[in-house]
């Protein structure tokens, strides 16, 4: 079946938001310019951001269900090979710069999620009464402050954690069988519900068919870009 315009529009949509929000946080990062990125307007920036990545995780899951000749065995492929890009950036996080390493990011929730999502297809609208439900318990349990380290994953962090990128499976787990409801109420066939839309989304889809892959070079594609930016400066 072919894939579905809007959605890989959508999530180059977010992909862009993405760029342009680590693009700022680069340049604090590397002290080229003050900008409080711990603020409550980047912090709802960036939660904007993974907030539509992971609702067309979401809805991708059952997208990849409707075309799914393997069965649970295609999620669990997506999700092993996940867990290895997820333990790249870690290991890449933690040599440089070290500080802040990604413990448990967003490409290490979507991992788990790629696992645990399909799971939760039978449930239909359920869905979202329980994707809420895990919502709301992220006010209580994100509050939990412990001295053991196992539990960041989940949520309940201990003193002194504050990575660079973190998204645990209590609240954000929630969003993703939204997702799934969403993908199986607009697309219960798998096909695309527009047959006109923008040209610019073409674009856009582009990008979102290769958000991996983007995800995983955009990064040092910034940071490389300022640093000669600054190097032509001052010379």
């Amino acid at each position: 079946m072919q894939r579905i315009t809007e959605v890989d529009a959508l999530r180059g949509f977010a992909l862009l938001l993405m760029i342009a929000y680590h693009f700022f946080f680069d340049l604090w990062f590397l002290g080229v310019a003050e900008i409080n990125i711990w603020n409550i307007e980047w912090l709802l920036f960036q939660r904007t951001v993974g907030t539509l990545f992971i609702l067309v995780a979401g809805i991708s899951m059952t997208l990849s269900e409707s075309r799914n000749q393997e069965g649970y065995a295609r999620h669990a492929k997506r999700g092993l090979k996940l867990i290895v890009v997820a333990l790249l950036i870690t290991l890449a996080t933690w040599v440089y710069p070290h500080e802040g390493f990604i413990m448990f990011g967003i490409i290490h929730f979507l991992a788990i999620a790629a696992f645990l999502g399909p799971l939760f297809f039978r449930f239909g609208k359920w869905n979202v009464l329980l994707g809420l439900l895990i919502i709301a318990a992220g006010f209580f349990i994100n509050a939990i402050r412990t001295d053991l380290a196992y539990f960041f994953w989940l949520g309940v962090v201990y003193e002194g954690y504050r990575p660079l990128d973190h998204y645990s499976l209590v609240p954000w787990f929630g969003l993703i069988l939204i997702g799934i409801y969403l993908g199986q109420r607009l697309f219960p066939e798998g096909k695309q519900l527009l047959r006109h839309y923008p040209k610019y989304t073409e674009k856009l889809a582009f990008l979102g068919k290769h958000s991996l892959l983007i995800y995983l070079v955009h990064q040092p594609v910034i940071v490389g870009l300022i640093l000669l930016a600054l190097s032509l400066a001052g010379g």
